[in-house]
């Protein structure tokens, strides 16, 4: 059985075993409480005499307990000044030691040390009980144990004065990660070549990623490391963030781009071989490169590839990377990965999202899955259980989705079957913001005006001293051009009413804390926000549409609202949350059998429909834009290819051609 919240690091010996299994099972057992066991400090080079002889328990909310499992009292004593002495150097590197003390002025507050003994009694409820902490002493405990188990957080944004407001516990969060996330970056998966998480939106997945790359890169001097994704914006966006987090995380070695690191989409250029990892590929091995054109796809380009690679001798053929880091690994065909083993002489480490899209079924890859992240730390339960259920038509007769037991169990629900023809689906309770909780994480309005924005704008005001414009985004969920008149009023309003900046996402890509976002759903990936305001014409039946809302609900830490025009499913989707927000669970009628092979038929249908390729974005702006001469459409599209940003943002292109237009008239 799985555990999120339990971490092992301890070898493994006849003095431990026993203390070990008794942590572990109650762990699985108590969902609510983190437990981590160690040794040492987890992601440095610290090594004890006596650790194999000691466990340290690491437990949230309580002091650092270092547990004796021998006779030797001096050799014990030794080992846990050598343990403080170094977690007060961790301290003094990334700074906490300005907002906590040196180690003479916490260790009394948050140390506890206890001899084990198999023949005594040990209840690990009587020991919790004895080393809980609280106020001041509990946050500062928190970020020690932080330290410890390797989830460095930015101490100076932080701080360690305990917040007062919810808004303050958003933002100054000690992050904590859990055993899984734990386990993705520490473990050494010895016989695999390739290592895959995957996980749901918000579960941290390019966070971890980035520490094992700093792992990787810190190890030895000549690792070379290709980090790639397909969305060039996220490739941007993640070059710009890696030297920030490498400061950040101290890491003392100079990152030698395109020598030892590359970070760029898969495709790239054929002129620039270091814009992506085929282009990269093509280069090394002399092999032929295409450009992306119709009916050339990532499945042509890396079958061809691998196809290639695969006819050379043996003799011939050498690695040409030591790993290689997969975002958004959801993204490409089987035999993307296929090329990436074949190309890496260590390993390849991916992160995906298992319910990107709640129409895709959720199914093992034919290399199994090593890491499953779902647990959502950003989004209120409530509120994801309500953003699910809306996408897969739950609270409504004619189910969009269905799932079995152990695919709902694979997006963190816990099953209810006990009532007939009735499934419950609840998701473990995860201490988000020290237990504090909005009464409600969601409502509901039938009323899209810009006033009733303007009402609930002035309400976070009111509730929130501390709010700063970028705490709040409002996102208009339908695709058509009258979103844009709306936008503009939107805009206008804000900054009359209440002085704030804005940006609007279609044209600025990118979020900042001065200024209150305002988007389409198209340029929200990745980003998160304490409060989400999502505003919709009418809940539409489409496949498309539901995933839509399903996505931008969650984009919220506390709170999001939804503005609904047409009444329809109105009453519905109420009842629904006011069940989830009363019972902490989502009630839904089961499908018949029938029912469930009639949606999955539906579902293998419409597919194609939904798949949009590039000559169809192209060919759809084109006609927005009035635009029908044959010999212009073909001078543009050449000129779009030579352009470095994705294709499949419709705003982008459409900028794009705007801004060109004149010169192939």
């Amino acid at each position: 059985m799985r555990n999120d919240l339990f971490y092992n690091q301890v070898r493994e010996n006849a003095e431990n075993k026993q203390l070990v299994g008794r942590f572990e099972k109650y762990a699985k057992t108590h969902q609510d409480i983190q437990i981590f066991l160690i040794t040492s400090p987890l992601g440095g080079r610290f090594s004890y005499p006596y650790e194999d002889h000691a466990i340290i328990a690491l437990i949230p909310g309580h002091r650092i307990t270092f547990i004796n499992l021998s006779d030797e009292g001096d050799a014990f004593n030794n080992y846990v000044d050598d343990v403080i002495t170094d977690l007060n150097t961790i301290s003094s590197t990334f700074k906490y030691m300005d907002h906590i003390g040196r180690s003479r002025e916490w260790r009394n507050q948050v140390i506890k040390t206890i001899r084990y003994d198999v023949n005594v009694p040990f209840d690990i409820d009587d020991l919790l009980e004895d080393i809980q902490l609280h106020g001041e002493w509990k946050r500062k405990v928190d970020l020690l144990i932080s330290l410890l188990s390797g989830s460095i957080n930015d101490i100076n944004k932080i701080g360690a004065v305990e917040p007062d407001t919810i808004l303050e516990k958003v933002k100054k969060k000690i992050v904590l990660f859990d055993g899984e996330q734990t386990r993705f970056i520490y473990k050494n998966y010895q016989i695999k070549k390739m290592i895959s998480v995957q996980g749901l939106s918000g579960t941290g997945k390019t966070e971890l990623l980035l520490h094992k790359l700093k792992d990787l890169y810190t190890k030895e001097d000549s690792t070379t490391i290709f980090f790639t994704c397909h969305n060039i914006a996220l490739s941007n966006k993640l070059k710009e963030r890696i030297p920030r987090f490498f400061d950040f995380m101290m890491v003392n070695k100079q990152i030698k781009w395109n020598e030892r690191l590359w970070m760029a989409r898969a495709w790239g250029s054929k002129s620039t071989p270091d814009s992506g990892l085929y282009s990269y590929i093509c280069n090394y091995y002399n092999l032929p490169f295409y450009r992306y054109s119709t009916g050339i796809d990532y499945q042509r380009i890396y079958s061809e590839v691998l196809e290639r690679l695969n006819a050379l001798p043996s003799k011939q053929f050498e690695p040409c990377l030591d790993y290689i880091l997969v975002d958004e690994s959801q993204d490409f065909p089987e035999v993307f990965f296929d090329v990436c083993k074949k190309i890496v002489r260590q390993k390849v480490y991916l992160a995906g999202d298992v319910f990107q899209d709640i129409f895709d079924s959720i199914k093992k890859k034919k290399w199994g899955v090593d890491i499953v992240l779902n647990r959502c730390y950003r989004t209120d339960p409530r509120t994801l259980m309500f953003a699910h259920a809306v996408g897969l038509g739950l609270f409504e007769d004619n189910k969009l989705n269905w799932f079995n037991k152990a695919q709902w169990e694979d997006l963190g629900y816990k099953t209810d079957y006990s009532e007939r023809g009735i499934l419950k689906l609840k998701r473990n309770p995860i201490k988000r913001f020290d237990e504090i909780e909005l009464e409600n994480s969601l409502e509901i309005f039938n009323d899209t005006r810009i006033s009733k924005v303007k009402e609930i704008i002035s309400g976070l005001v009111e509730t929130n001293p501390d709010l700063k414009p970028g705490d709040i985004a409002i996102i208009l969920v339908d695709d058509n051009s009258n979103i844009y008149d709306y936008i503009d009023k939107l805009c206008t309003m804000i900054h009359n009413d209440f002085g704030f900046k804005v940006k609007r996402g279609h044209e600025s890509k990118s979020a900042t804390e001065d200024a209150v976002y305002v988007t389409n759903t198209n340029n929200v990936k990745g980003l998160e926000f304490p409060y989400v305001i999502c505003i919709t014409q009418k809940i539409q039946n489409s496949y498309r549409y539901r995933n839509s809302i399903y996505t931008m609900l969650t984009r919220s830490f506390i709170k999001s609202y939804l503005l609904v025009t047409d009444n329809t499913l109105l009453n519905t989707l109420i009842d629904g949350y006011r069940y989830i927000n009363e019972n902490r669970c989502v009630r839904t009628q089961i499908p018949t059998d029938e029912q469930q092979a009639a949606i999955q038929q539906q579902i293998v249908e419409l597919k194609p429909e939904q798949t949009e390729s590039y000559q169809d974005v192209l060919e759809s702006v084109f006609e927005e834009m009035h635009i029908t001469d044959v010999a212009r459409k073909t001078k543009m599209t050449i000129a779009l290819e030579a352009a470095s940003f994705d294709k499949f943002d419709r705003d982008l292109v459409k900028r794009f051609i705007e801004s060109n237009l004149s010169f192939y008239s």
